[in-house]
């Protein structure tokens, strides 16, 4: 059948009609001034219905062989791409075969995959137009992301070519040649399916110089299709956004200077993983703003600024910048370098230099005396931050307004909360480093050294972290008692064993889980994150460690053996003067973590009961959204989210950062990184050359067992007992597990260092700092843990 109404328009001739997301991505290439084959759109197609002048437009652009495209109205757009979903045909020739090429795309509107995608979409589509081009004699063709849509980093552009036609690289039959090139057009990785590239270094930098100009002109990473004729000319196919990428990686980094040292150890226990906008903008600041404190006290700061000094955030990984914590020693005698690697990363940095320009000696003497009443004064301070702490409370029911305004007056107490712990933590590091020093004489410490060091620091008691795994214990050791009741707690999903130990258990492990819940409540898996609930608020995880912990019990598996009692007198008397000061440090500092985490579990729950509250009020989507603003970012949007339009911006926006933490969560740093940190790449994840592994033994054992590897809580609930545990760092969600496993390796930590405290406490032998344990051993290696002299042996690798 022929119609006669204005259904034909050159690509070139497209205005404001609805042309379809294939049709104006072409046209807007054409507008940038980037070379598309000769072509036109059908609009509004039906199958059996063509225009009555498409022969005449079949052949303006030559009548030879063309390609016939879909274009539907929401194809390759902003929210949805539907890639692959709808029809393409090829090397169409002649008039019939148009007619049919253009039925078979009409006809894709409705096939199975189609409605499918639609559905899950949420999209109605019921509208498809269809492009015509001249087909290109491709000598080499495929695809570009302006952004690496694997990595989700927006400084990173892909380039994927194979020889001939692109259909068999879009369809998966083909293997390409692979680029990676960095924002400043440099390749920085290829791989080649044959001995030289696809693509010439010049047609590569043509791909480059006009993605770039896209891009620029989009204002937005593009995916593009192009293919380069028999002659070397080359032709842009389509370009559409890459709607599962996310807002830039990048969009929060804090500013870092080329030469800064920065590593993820001590904050990577305190916060593994990506952090959150919110969590960014509030632990972040207030670690921050207690380290810019505790060098005002006696460091020589001379005021605490709204700069980022002493922690930087790259890619959504929080990091301690070294390099400014070390400014300290130009004003303090007996800080150095050395001793900061010690206390923040359990060893020497050579990467981190001696600051330039140290005062005359009496400044740093008089840096020295402040430092010691810095030290001395930390009892006081707790005492008065726990008085105002008690008095402290949010009210829940508040409306929106008012409870933004009670969370903004929060950040004051936050911040002092962290000022209290680093104060508290300080003088665990001090006293922890002069133990080491006595031990090695002043010197380097050798492993030996290391081991013995982290037998005596096995003695501290009362801490706070033990009592709770203790406390846990305990309530595990009653569960199992019961066998028949034990076996079906194990077996139960979480939620269902939750229930049971809260309404239908024995009174006394009821009252014991209850109590538990009281004091340790506020506790949790990456407890400092804003979005993270506590144990209190969703006890399934802290349940699910305690079913792997019965099943332990029932299999008549015990791990852990408790430390021998250190003997004051049978030491030395410089040890004898320090140990106890060593002991209560620790205390102190776990005491005052769990203070810590306190307060930020009351604003977290402050801020989750405020994204509630903006559902309620149709302002945000879903209360998850809250944790994707800075906080002040949240209270402006509080105070004017009364226009629709930044409601609808916001929202949206959220949604991307929200993808963009989960691509961030993927990312794995070296331990130190100087300037700006790069994620490690597959190449910097090779396999090791050596079945030894060297690292810090902070609690002494020796034990041969099968390795478990967990990169995440998820991940350690599959750990069977008298497994060793290998992980990047632990913090308290794990040490629900740790009465189950027979020895602790992780690739960061020190001797003050969350897991080192709570495998003393259980007498498990434990390594930390080894930096490469989780890249290379792997879950049913047998290994051997010698924590006495700090090495892991690879000794019988399972078949991998």
């Amino acid at each position: 059948m022929i119609i006669t109404t204005e259904q034909l328009l050159r690509l070139d001739a497209i205005q404001d009609q609805a042309v379809g997301g294939k049709a104006k991505g072409l046209k807007r290439l054409i507008e940038w001034g980037l070379k598309v084959p000769d072509g036109f759109v059908i609009v509004d197609a039906a199958v059996g219905r063509y225009p009555e002048q498409l022969a005449e437009y079949y052949q303006a652009i030559g009548a030879g062989k063309v390609a016939v495209r879909s274009s539907a109205l929401s194809e390759d757009g902003e929210q949805s791409s539907f890639a692959g979903q709808y029809e393409t045909v090829l090397n169409v020739t002649g008039i019939e075969q148009l007619q049919q090429a253009i039925d078979r795309c009409v006809a894709s509107l409705a096939s199975e995959q189609a409605a499918a995608y639609q559905a899950q979409q949420a999209v109605d589509e019921t509208q498809m137009c269809v492009v015509v081009q001249q087909m290109v004699d491709a000598k080499a063709a495929g695809v570009l992301f302006s952004a690496d849509p694997v990595s989700g980093r927006h400084d990173r552009l892909v380039i994927d070519a194979i020889d001939g036609l692109g259909e068999a690289l879009v369809s998966g039959t083909a293997t390409p040649d692979h680029y990676l090139f960095n924002d400043e057009q440099q390749l920085v990785e290829q791989s080649l399916i044959g001995e030289r590239p696809i693509l010439s270094d010049t047609q590569q930098q043509q791909l480059l110089t006009d993605a770039k100009l896209a891009c620029a002109k989009a204002g937005a990473p593009l995916d593009m299709e192009w293919a380069i004729d028999q002659q070397g000319q080359l032709y842009w196919l389509q370009a559409r956004p890459i709607t599962t990428l996310g807002s830039d990686l990048h969009e929060l980094d804090t500013p870092i200077k080329p030469g800064d040292v920065l590593t993820r150890c001590n904050i990577g226990e305190m916060m593994p993983g990506a952090s959150c906008p919110l969590t960014f903008a509030t632990t972040g600041r207030a670690i921050e703003y207690g380290m810019q404190h505790m060098h005002s006290c006696y460091a020589g700061r001379a005021a605490i600024t709204e700069e980022w000094t002493q922690v930087a955030m790259s890619q959504g990984s929080l990091f301690l910048n070294l390099t400014g914590a070390a400014a300290a020693a130009k004003t303090v005698l007996g800080v150095d370098v050395k001793s900061l690697g010690l206390s923040v990363c359990g060893r020497i940095i050579d990467e981190l230099e001696e600051p330039q320009g140290k005062k005359p000696i009496w400044i740093r003497l008089h840096g020295m005396w402040k430092l010691l009443r810095y030290l001395q004064q930390a009892d006081s301070v707790i005492a008065d931050f726990q008085q105002r702490l008690n008095t402290f409370a949010f009210d829940l029911e508040a409306n929106g307004e008012e409870l933004a305004r009670q969370l903004d007056q929060a950040q004051a107490l936050f911040y002092q909360a962290f000022c209290v712990h680093l104060q508290s933590s300080t003088t665990s590091g001090f006293a922890s480093n002069i133990l080491q020093a006595i031990i090695s004489g002043g010197q380097q410490s050798s492993p030996e050294e290391e081991a013995e060091a982290a037998a005596l620091m096995a003695g501290a008691k009362d801490v706070e972290s033990a009592v709770l795994v203790e406390q846990l214990d305990h309530i595990v050791e009653q569960i199992a008692d019961q066998q028949t009741q034990a076996r079906q707690f194990v077996e139960q999903t979480s939620e269902q064993a939750l229930a049971w130990l809260q309404n239908h258990s024995a009174p006394d492990i009821r009252d014991a889980f209850a109590q538990f819940l009281s004091r340790h409540g506020h506790r949790a898996y990456r407890e400092l994150c804003m979005r993270e609930p506590c144990w209190a608020d969703a006890p399934e995880t802290l349940v699910a460690s305690m079913q792997a912990s019965v099943n332990a019990k029932l299999q008549g598996i015990n791990a852990s053996v408790k430390p021998k009692t250190v003997e004051l007198d049978q030491l030395k008397p410089a040890l004898r003067w320090i140990l106890p000061k060593a002991h209560n440090a620790v205390r102190r500092r776990e005491a005052t973590k769990s203070m810590l985490v306190d307060v930020t579990n009351r604003l977290k729950r402050a801020y989750r009961r405020l994204g509630e509250q903006l559902v309620i009020d149709n302002k945000l989507s879903d209360s998850d959204q809250v944790f994707f603003f800075t906080h002040s970012e949240l209270m402006e949007f509080v105070q004017f989210a009364e226009q629709s339009t930044v409601c609808e911006h916001w929202q949206h926006r959220c949604n991307q950062r929200r993808i963009a933490l989960n691509f961030q969560n993927q990312f794995i740093f070296d331990e130190i990184n100087v300037g700006k940190p790069e994620p490690l790449s597959a190449a910097g994840l090779t396999a090791h050359s050596s079945d030894s592994i060297i690292g810090r033994p902070v609690s002494r054992g020796v034990i041969e067992a099968k390795a478990r590897v967990a990169l995440n809580l998820a991940e350690a609930a599959a750990l069977q007992a008298g497994e060793i545990l290998v992980a990047p760092i632990t913090d308290v969600g794990w040490t629900p597990y740790f009465n189950m496993i027979a020895g602790l390796i992780t690739d960061v930590g020190s001797a003050v260092s969350h897991g080192a405290v709570i495998a003393r406490e259980y007498g498990l032998p434990a390594i930390v700092n080894t930096r490469i344990a989780t890249q290379h051993i792997q879950t049913g290696d047998l290994i051997r843990l010698d924590a006495n002299s700090g090495e892991v042996r690879i000794l019988n690798p399972r078949e991998h």
